[in-house]
């Protein structure tokens, strides 16, 4: 179908095949420039070395519990990991890579705000992470600093006004999809004691899956994870004053369901259901 046309001339490069089911997936350098895929697996979490794309390998494969959903983000050579079934988070210490000896693994379930599973998390560039989706009260932002002890954080604040599906951090502000409400919510979280509430803004299907922020922090982007639903951008230069720009569907009137969206160099790359990845040139 039209799906076969090419995006940037993205080639494929290789492939490392599981017998479970994926979920999500995330990436990391080590100190010797080496890269890998930190991947999301029903039953566990596999680090593969795609160094040489061609041939990658697992390096190692850390057990876990059963679960459709795994949300991975690194920071300081270290990985963070949710699920959405039980025993919290697992935090891996990739320090040691490319050494293949078994990493050092630790799990975090909270005190003050404690949970068992999240959909998701994101670590802003301050080394505070967002759990986000959480089974802790309405599911909200809880927010950990991780500077101080990698393999310890501690708890700073939650966010807890609506259920969140995916969030980002930018700055001061949190950008949420509250996908139950059928809105994106811009939060102030500058005090992470007491998070305040700028703005919400519907998106196009009222289930709103993630948004990330354009480089410049002027535009929105948002998916609705439902059938035949919208990439859409919004003008936030004035959050006091959102406006929707535009929206696109990738292959109208097939049904197809926008997952995830992110922004890089005025593209924003989309992953979906059943079309792949879709590039769409934003400049505009």
């Amino acid at each position: 179908g039209s799906g076969a046309s090419a995006q940037l001339n993205m080639t494929f490069l290789g492939n490392y095949p599981y017998t479970p089911d994926l979920s999500d997936i995330w990436g990391h350098v080590d100190s010797l420039g080496n890269e890998y895929a930190i991947v999301g697996v029903q039953n566990g979490i596999s680090v593969v070395d795609v160094t040489t794309p061609s041939s990658p390998s697992e390096v190692y494969f850390i057990p876990g519990p059963n679960t459709i959903w795994r949300d991975i983000k690194v920071w300081d050579k270290h990985a963070y990991v949710t699920n959405e079934s039980s025993g919290g988070m697992k935090i891996i210490d990739l320090s040691n890579l490319p050494d293949p000896t078994f990493p050092t693994v630790a799990t975090y379930s909270g005190s003050s705000y404690p949970f068992t599973k999240a959909h998701d998390l994101f670590i802003d560039e301050n080394g505070v992470a967002y759990i986000i989706g959480s089974n802790y009260s309405n599911g909200g932002a809880i927010m950990l600093d991780l500077t101080a002890d990698p393999m310890n954080p501690t708890e700073l604040g939650v966010f807890d006004n609506y259920y969140l599906h995916d969030a980002m951090v930018r700055g001061d502000t949190l950008w949420g999809g509250a996908i139950d409400d059928g809105f994106f919510v811009a939060v102030d979280v500058s005090n992470k004691a007491v998070p305040i509430v700028l703005a919400t803004q519907n998106t196009p299907n009222n289930f709103t899956h993630n948004c990330r922020i354009s480089d410049d922090g002027n535009t929105l982007f948002t998916t609705d994870e439902t059938s035949g639903a919208f990439i859409a951008s919004y003008d936030v230069s004035d959050i006091s004053n959102i406006a929707e720009l535009d929206r696109i569907q990738s292959n109208p009137g097939s049904g197809t369901i926008p997952h995830n969206t992110f922004f890089m160099n005025d593209f924003v790359i989309t992953s979906y259901y059943k079309d792949g990845i879709t590039v769409h040139d934003v400049t505009r």
